[in-house]
């Protein structure tokens, strides 16, 4: 699989998350801690979340839950409802079919 076409590396990518959710949490005036006991997770995971972006799906969904902000992570990879009658009948098509 080539990245070639990003303009930022997964890792990159990771962290920005990590830090938007660091961003987040201290805008909610929360501590690691307190964020930490609401999500579920141990206080190292909304650490290392925050330094790295890396963490688990479901620690992620348990973090997202805590910050009010699981309506982001459902999004993910959820298709757009088609906008005008084009898209709609180019939705209703089958993959591969005209």
């Amino acid at each position: 699989m080539s990245f070639m076409h990003l303009l930022h590396s997964p890792a990159e990518i990771a962290r920005n998350v990590g830090e938007n959710a660091k961003i987040l949490r201290l805008s909610k005036n929360l501590s690691r801690k307190t964020l930490a006991e609401k999500a579920g997770v141990s206080e190292s995971t909304i650490k290392r979340f925050e330094a790295t972006g890396l963490v688990t799906l479901e620690a992620l969904i348990l973090i997202a839950t805590a910050l009010d902000e699981l309506n982001a992570v459902t999004k993910l990879f959820k298709p757009e409802q088609p906008s005008s009658l084009d898209e709609l009948k180019n939705a209703r098509r089958k993959r591969g079919m005209r």
